[in-house]
């Protein structure tokens, strides 16, 4: 009879969940990106996040990184199931004899197929496998602690590929950065600086950086989320082979000889052996990311510090030409004042000499007024003496008919005539005629 260990059936489990990072991820990310460049999102702002082809490189691991995540998670609910069934007969509490164990293990061939590839199937086939192979339960503390681990070490390299996405996506990030500083500097000029361009290629490096931040801070807590459900069913599993296996079987007093005791100490000494390697390993890992984060800082900060200094001097040469330019300005804005200012007293020189000659013009109007007010005043005070003569006129008609003498009354007329006559010739008002008296003729 063939040993079932975890390993094998991980490694008969492992390619599901891999292929499910490219048959899940790739379409995942197919759909997000039409979204974004064919869809609704295309107008929007996020847009500028998968405009360029390593943001698109970023967004495709990261839905691989998904993918895989989701079917670890499919995964799980089936490893829930499995606990929950009854995988083995119930135990009354009373050890076994070795020799059962290969009745149980024909009874874990009956159960569905779902069940016999989830951890605790596995790990119960693995410890009856063994009992069958060695007919005794000596060594069977050791056994279980080792297929404990081998589960452990296998599911930790379960995530292997998405351990390696989430290290890829920052490279990628600092790729984006390291490609839009480039494009940002190759396009400054000295001849025509286009902040427009330093601007735009910065904005690309600062994007794609700030993407793979982001993109990778969401896979490494979902991560940490399926790897501490995943733990949680491998304690769970320890927790029911521990309390149906572990005692479950009779363990006799067995003479290992000095063979067996000395395979036994080798084993210990492998077993320090391995232990120390293993802490070193890990020491060596950690000593290695710590000089990896370094190195990324110290590249960071440099990239950081170029990108400061040529985005300092395009300021520079841009605020030299602006201040040049406003000169110019300056200088065509004074000329421009002056010459308006000349015109201006032209034409208050002009303005004052036409209010000069209409001034003039105005004073003779203004005689010519007076002479013709002076006229039209004699004029009425001539006026006023013929209604005067009219009166006496009237006065010496009363008195012609009264007396009755006709020809005294003709002379009288006669000159009264001539005396408006010479009146009305005469501009002068001071000339007065004498009044004639009621009852003499002229």
């Amino acid at each position: 009879m063939t040993r079932a260990t975890p390993g094998n059936a991980e490694r008969s489990r492992r390619p599901g969940t891999t292929a499910a990072a490219f048959f899940l991820g790739l379409p995942l990310a197919a759909a997000v990106l039409a979204i974004f460049h064919f869809g609704p999102l295309h107008s929007t702002p996020a847009f500028r996040y998968v405009e360029h082809p390593v943001e698109n490189v970023e967004v495709i691991l990261f839905c691989c990184a998904l993918g895989t995540l989701a079917a670890k998670l499919w995964v799980n609910r089936a490893e829930r199931r499995a606990l929950s069934a009854d995988v083995l007969p119930k135990w009354d509490g009373n050890p076994i004899p070795v020799a059962d164990a290969a009745k149980l293990l024909a009874n874990l061939g009956r159960l569905p197929r779902r069940l016999q590839n989830t951890y605790l199937a596995r790990r119960v086939t693995a410890v009856l496998s063994f009992l069958c192979q060695r007919r005794t339960a000596a060594d069977l503390d050791d056994q279980l602690r080792a297929l404990a681990d081998n589960d452990s070490l296998a599911m930790d390299n379960s995530y292997a590929l998405t351990r390696f996405i989430t290290w890829a996506i920052p490279i990628l990030g600092f790729l984006g950065t390291v490609l839009g500083i480039t494009g940002a500097i190759s396009g400054v000029k000295s001849d025509d600086l286009e902040l427009g361009s330093v601007t735009g290629g910065l904005a690309y490096a600062f994007d794609a950086t700030a993407l793979a931040l982001g993109i990778t801070m969401i896979t490494m807590f979902c991560s940490f989320l399926t790897e501490r459900a995943e733990g949680g069913v491998l304690e769970e599993v320890d927790r029911v082979i521990d309390r149906e296996l572990a005692h479950r079987f009779s363990r006799g007093d067995v003479d290992l000889g000095p063979l067996a005791e000395g395979l036994r100490q080798n084993a210990a000494v492998l077993l320090d052996a391995m232990q120390q390697l293993v802490q070193r390993q890990a020491e060596v890992w950690a000593a290695t990311m710590t000089e990896t984060s370094r190195r990324a800082a110290e590249f960071e900060a440099k990239l950081h510090e170029r990108a400061s200094m040529a985005l300092e001097k395009a300021l520079e040469r841009s605020l030299l030409a602006h201040d040049q330019r406003l000169k110019v300005l300056e200088k065509q804005a004074v000329e421009g004042t002056s010459r308006l200012l000349e015109d201006f007293g032209q034409v208050a020189v002009a303005v004052r000499n036409t209010g000069r000659e209409q001034g003039e013009v105005l004073t003779r109007v203004a005689q010519g007024l007076a002479a013709q007010s002076s006229a039209l005043h004699q004029l009425l005070q001539g006026e006023k003496y013929l209604l005067q003569l009219q009166a006496a006129l009237q006065q010496n008609l009363e008195a012609v008919s009264s007396t009755g003498a006709f020809d005294q009354a003709l002379h009288s007329l006669t000159a009264a005539i001539h005396l408006l006559t010479a009146r009305a010739s005469t501009p002068v008002p001071s000339l007065q005629a004498p009044r004639a008296q009621p009852g003499k003729a002229a």
